[in-house]
This record gives C-alpha cells, sequence and structure tokens, in this order.
C-alpha cells in the first residue's frame, strides 16, 4: 500500500513538474497561431483599403478608387453657381420684383418727411442722406445679374489663370502624399493594428475634408447669392446695415476663397516639382496644404471681414 502511495505521489509530482512544459508549448503553439492569423487578417485589411483607394486588388484594377475623385479637382475648384440656371434665375429675380415696390415705398416716404414732416435740421439731414443712398441702391439692385456675373467672372479667370501654372495635375500633391501616407499606413497596420487606424482615420479625415470643404463653398456662395439683392436693400438703411453688409461681404468672400485655394495648390506644386522636395519634406508640405485648403474658410472669414464701410 505504501508502494502504491509513493508511486502515485511520484506520478502526481512528475505531472506537476511536466504540465507547465507541455501547457506552455500548447499556449506557445496557439500563440503563434493566432499571430499568423491575425497578421494574415492585417494583410487582408490592407488589400481592401488598397482597393477602397485606388480600384486595384492585388496590383491589378478591379474598378473605381476613391481617389479618382481626385481627377475632377480642377473642376470642382473651377465651380461657382450658374447665374444663367433657370431656376437660380427666377428666385433672384422673384427677389427683385419684390424688392422694387419696397424702393419706391422708402423713398416716397422719405420725400414726404422731408417736404412735410421734417421738424428738426438734424432729422432733414438724415433724411437728405438716406435719399441718394436709395436712389443708389434701387440701381445697383437692378444691376445684381451684371455685378454677380462681373464677380463671378473675375474669381473664375484669376483661379484659372492660377491653376495653369501648375507644373503636374492639380491633384498630384494631394495623391503622392495619400501614397506616402498609405505606406506608413501599411508598415503601422503589420506592426500594430491600432497604429493602423489611425493613420487610416488620417487618410480618409484629408480627403473628406477637402471635398467637404469645395461642397461647402459651393452652397454657401449659392444661398448668399440668390438673397445678394436682399442684402443690398438691407445694408441702405442704418439699422438693419449690419445685416446686409455680412451678407454682401460673404457673397464676395465665399466666391474668391476658390482663388485663394489655388494659390495653395499651384504654390505647393511648385515647391515640390521646382525646388525638388522629395520624402518626409514632400508628405509635410502634402498634409500641410491639405489642411490649410481645410480651415482656408475660418482663416478668410476671419481675417477679411467688415471690409464694406
Amino acid at each position: 500500500m505504501r508502494k502504491i502511495n509513493k508511486k502515485l505521489i511520484m506520478g502526481v509530482c512528475i505531472c506537476i513538474i511536466l504540465i507547465p512544459s507541455i501547457t506552455s508549448e500548447w499556449f506557445g503553439e496557439m500563440a503563434v497561431k493566432h499571430e499568423a492569423i491575425e497578421l494574415k487578417f492585417r494583410g487582408i485589411f490592407i488589400l481592401l483599403i488598397y482597393y477602397l483607394l485606388h480600384g486595384t486588388f492585388i496590383g491589378k484594377p478591379v474598378g473605381h478608387g476613391l481617389l479618382e475623385i481626385f481627377d475632377s479637382l480642377r473642376d470642382l475648384i473651377l465651380m461657382n453657381p450658374p447665374l444663367d440656371d433657370h431656376l437660380i434665375n427666377h428666385i433672384i429675380e422673384y427677389f427683385i420684383t419684390v424688392l422694387e415696390p419696397l424702393y419706391v415705398m422708402a423713398i416716397l416716404i422719405t420725400g414726404i418727411y422731408l417736404m412735410f414732416l421734417s421738424g428738426s435740421p438734424k432729422g432733414r439731414r438724415k433724411a437728405k442722406l438716406l435719399f441718394p443712398k436709395l436712389i443708389a441702391s434701387m440701381v445697383i439692385v437692378s444691376l445684381t445679374f451684371p455685378i454677380l456675373q462681373l464677380i463671378s467672372n473675375v474669381s473664375y479667370e484669376l483661379s484659372k489663370d492660377i491653376l495653369d501654372k501648375s507644373p503636374v495635375g492639380i491633384g498630384r500633391i494631394f495623391l503622392d502624399t495619400i501614397n506616402d501616407l498609405v505606406r506608413i499606413f501599411t508598415a503601422s497596420t503589420l506592426t500594430t493594428f491600432e497604429g493602423g487606424h489611425l493613420f487610416l482615420l488620417f487618410i480618409f479625415f484629408m480627403i473628406i475634408g477637402i471635398f467637404s470643404v469645395l461642397t461647402l463653398r459651393y452652397l454657401l456662395l449659392l444661398i448668399f447669392t440668390l438673397i445678394f439683392p436682399i442684402g443690398i436693400f438691407l445694408y441702405t438703411f442704418n439699422i438693419t446695415r449690419d445685416i446686409g453688409r455680412f451678407i454682401v461681404e460673404q457673397t464676395i468672400l465665399w466666391t474668391f476663397l476658390q482663388v485663394i485655394i489655388a494659390l495653395l495648390i499651384v504654390t505647393a506644386n511648385m515647391g515640390i516639382t521646382i525646388l525638388g522636395f522629395s520624402g518626409d519634406l514632400r508628405t509635410i508640405i502634402g498634409i500641410s496644404t491639405f489642411l490649410m485648403v481645410i480651415i482656408s474658410p475660418i482663416m478668410l472669414i476671419t481675417m477679411v471681414r467688415r471690409f464694406l464701410p
């Protein structure tokens, strides 16, 4: 019985000694398998991102990639609301039609006040100053279409002239930068999945950001273009001058924002192409250009405001 107990105890001791070795080997094999599976998953994830961005899968074109949108970047920069569009034309004409009787009424009231109701020199002086403003404002409103077309044409031609001076394609700076970031994303993803996610989010932030700015510019410019006659009317009177000034200034600023964007992009393209910037410096310039374009509306509106008297 004692021999059996000794053997049993010895067997238990041997098992206790061997268990860590066996389990560590098993867990080691599982860890290796898990790492291999995770590495394959990361590789598939990288291939999917390449497909999404470039429209290629394992080097073969299989569709349209997200980066193809940069082929239309020039057209998006130069895009302005078409003043000859029937709906836009109709809405602006409607506002002008509504404002015409208001001008006539304001001129009549001012004239009656000057002739019959003005009791104080101060009130009479204000009425005399308002009268020519009303006439000038009414003329400007009647010339809404030529004025808006002139502003749009000047901005368009300036932007087009700047873009034509680019030594390479307009979207080249952005495509090169994104490709550099994709390479960093690939290396980061193979090393640590979380690091790859950060670079991926940054890539999509820049792509979405630049086209969101161009879309926002077009939509806001369309709105301010439609209410431009109302802005001129409100700018005539002291009590509503701030609102009118805001509408007119925003119309001008959002129109000429395309010139600023064109200048930023072409300057970056020239710096990289003519001065021969490459490597990390090229990537830094590209990222800076992305960010400058994205924040350009805030910069312009903050730095250039209340420029009208």
